[in-house]
């Protein structure tokens, strides 16, 4: 007997760990996808912003004479959690640290979420790669999740977990994780929590007890009286989550210390209209975003409608998942009603100061600088995703019971439809795309540096979403086809009067979301492996893949041969030089700080820095020009005062282009920088020493 219980203890054990290995191995697979969209070179974007100050947060000797990182802090917990960590580690290995927790932290949190929708194996993975692809290739106002290293990147697997609980109706785990989410970033925690009430009070008000017999206020009382017990049962939850989030908020508040008003009005329009318009203001966005992302607002409704007929027609009204779906469907609608309400702000704003009854749109910053679109940016595809995944299951599930009532010849006539067109479309596909893209890279590889290749474009990927659903339409009229010429078949032998529509439906729509869901975030993930066999550049160095070695190669000149509290200027939009060469910098376009002083100051070095002088202030041309242009257009007396005003010695400036040969004015001022500050040049880069020490000072007289 003891043999046998021993035996069947032995078996349990084996059954348990080998599914806590196929679990482990579902998340090293979701690991590996998030680390497919997101391991770009070092450092990232935002990277050199948020580790540099994270590293000066516990080392202010680490480039302390720069402006920037002596600015205050908004995100106090990720400084001081992840800024441990280079008490350890070297900067670039401290990112992959960083990186790598991020996408294992999420990993974690994304099967947690999936698992509450489909708790069957593997399905985790799937939902994980779809939604990085619809992430990244149709927001609306350029959020992202997964990728470097920022503050941002800590808090969302915490509001994924909190998802979790919040849509399996644990509420007060929800708040308390949302709680540590606003801790890291109170925006992301923030608005999740806020769309979370609204989901919360839907769902308590739906299911709060009223008697149907009693008149209609009676029967709102008893409504009121159920959402104020839910309440009180939530409240702890909600006060402890609330009282995390302070970690996040205080610092956020305290931003606004010590300036004025006039400070502050000044630091919104600054923050919201000139340096952050491409995330705040949806009028500044390209239609064309704003069209991609209705239309992925329309696909969640269809999915979540379809997906809901087929719940009624399955009978599963009532149960558990309906109830689950009714609360995500709710928060994601949340999500969509705050970016209405942001848009809202943003034109009727202009609508007000184009008749008269404000004088100014953008007095609307202050409102605007919430980012009313974050949360509908991932909130959205991650409805479609969990909608759509739902819709296929359920399809599945319908199908089965029609087809075992006698659907077996529809069923083969269907399986085979959809094998050709699958692969014959797919085959066309991959043809036409490999043609193209080897083309693409021969052209790129002639005309780059050492084999450097473009990034790949999300358009890409929307192109081939579009493509994918012009196939699903196919499939589904020739599923149609199909199963109606079995059915006429079956009708004329047998007499048999069951109509198959639904069936031949069914089958053609849950192919469609089969094709737009799995295979399209596949398709992006080989793209992106592909991707990592060649050379890529970090993305937050020069926009031009053909200067970024020369870009490097500057940067490690003045690392290796100036001085370790020497002050830089150098070109906007090259956002790693602090990376690379370890020196500070008198001001950068990518780094803004957070402060309403600091932003006030912060605009005018940049006015003074890049803006072309004489150029019209609405004209393209005000910001796009060449560090060096600006330098030819200011002459070297004038830049040479900047530099003592600012504080700053040396410069880093673009080689100068050939037709300034053509321009004698030009020619001549140039030849003043060459001969009196260029210390090192290669050819993309100049590197000018505009202020003299004294022994430089010195040889300049015994040379002259």
């Amino acid at each position: 007997m003891d043999e046998q219980v021993k035996s069947e203890r032995s078996v349990e054990r084996r059954f348990t760990l080998g599914g806590a290995a196929l679990t482990l191995l579902e998340l090293a697979l979701i690991f590996g996808v998030f680390a497919a969209y997101g391991a770009w070179p070092v450092p990232d974007v935002n990277e050199q912003y948020y580790v540099g100050k994270a590293i000066h947060f516990w080392n202010h000797d680490w480039l302390g004479n720069d402006p920037f990182l002596n600015t205050p802090d908004s995100h106090w917990l990720f400084y001081a959690v992840f800024g441990l960590l280079s008490l350890v580690f070297k900067q670039n290995a401290l990112v992959w640290v960083g990186r790598s927790v991020v996408w294992l932290a999420t990993a974690c949190a994304w099967l947690r979420l999936s698992r509450a929708f489909f708790p069957k194996r593997w399905i985790a993975l799937l939902t994980a790669a779809a939604f990085a692809f619809y992430l990244e290739s149709f927001h609306l106002a350029g959020e992202w999740i997964i990728g470097g290293i920022e503050g941002k990147g800590l808090a969302f697997p915490f509001v994924f977990w909190g998802l979790a609980c919040f849509i399996e109706g644990k509420y007060n785990r929800a708040w308390i994780l949302y709680g540590i989410g606003s801790a890291f970033h109170v925006l992301v925690g923030g608005w999740a929590v806020l769309a979370s009430l609204i989901a919360w009070t839907l769902d308590s008000l739906r299911f709060a007890d009223s008697v149907a017999a009693q008149t209609f206020f009676a029967r709102l009382r008893a409504r009121f009286a159920g959402l104020w017990r839910a309440a009180r049962r939530t409240a702890p939850g909600l006060l402890l989550g609330g009282a995390v989030s302070l970690l996040g908020l205080v610092p956020a508040l305290r931003l606004d210390l010590g300036a004025t008003a006039a400070e502050i009005a000044e630091s919104r329009r600054i923050y919201v209209f000139e340096r952050l318009s491409h995330h705040l203001v949806a009028s500044s966005l390209p239609w064309t975003f704003l069209v991609r992302f209705a239309a992925l607002i329309l696909c969640f409704v269809l999915a979540a409608v379809l997906a809901s007929l087929l719940r009624r027609l399955l009978r599963l009204r009532d149960c558990e998942v309906s109830t689950r779906c009714f609360r995500l469907y709710a928060f994601v609608s949340a999500a969509i009603l705050f970016a209405c309400i942001g848009a809202a702000i943003d034109w009727g704003s202009k609508y007000l100061e184009s008749v008269g009854t404000i004088e100014d749109h953008k007095s609307a910053a202050g409102l605007l600088r919430y980012y009313w679109y974050r949360l509908s940016d991932w909130a959205v595809p991650l409805g479609l995703v969990f909608a759509s995944f739902q819709a296929i299951g359920l399809s599945i599930r319908l199908l089965r019971a029609r087809f075992a009532r006698g659907g077996s010849d529809a069923f083969s006539a269907c399986a085979a439809s959809l094998s050709c067109w699958l692969g014959a479309g797919f085959g066309a596909y991959w043809t036409v795309r490999h043609v193209f893209y080897n083309a693409a890279v021969r052209v790129a590889r002639a005309s780059a540096v050492d084999g450097l290749v473009p990034l790949p474009k999300p358009t890409e990927a929307a192109s081939f979403t579009v493509a994918a659903a012009a196939l699903g339409l196919a499939l589904t009229l020739c599923l149609a086809l199909a199963a109606w010429l079995v059915v006429r078949r079956a009708r004329k032998e047998n007499g048999n009067k069951e109509t198959f529509a639904p069936v031949w439906i069914l089958t053609g729509v849950c192919a469609w979301l089969c094709v737009v869901t799995s295979c399209a975030p596949c398709w992006r993930l080989a793209s992106f492996v592909d991707l990592r066999g060649t050379k890529v550049i970090p993305r937050s160095a020069p926009p031009k893949e053909s200067i970024a070695d020369g870009w490097l190669d500057a940067c490690h000149w003045c690392r290796d041969n100036t001085p370790e509290k020497a002050i830089f200027l150098v070109p906007r939009g090259c956002d790693s030089f602090k990376w690379e060469a370890k020196r500070a910098e008198a001001g950068s376009w990518k780094e803004i700080p957070q402060d309403a002083k600091s932003i006030v100051k912060w605009s005018r070095k940049m006015e003074r820095f890049y803006a072309n002088p004489g150029a019209d202030p609405n004209s393209p041309l005000r910001w796009n020009q060449p560090l060096v242009g600006v330098f030819i257009n200011k002459g070297r007396d004038l830049v040479v005062k900047e530099a003592e005003k600012f504080g700053y010695q040396y410069a880093i400036v673009e080689t100068p282009p050939y037709v300034i040969a053509t321009i004698p004015e030009a020619l001549k001022r140039w030849k003043e920088f060459e001969k009196n500050d260029l210390v090192y040049q290669n050819d993309q880069f100049f590197v000018l020493k505009l202020i003299k020490d004294g022994e430089d000072a010195e040889n300049d007289k015994t040379t002259n």
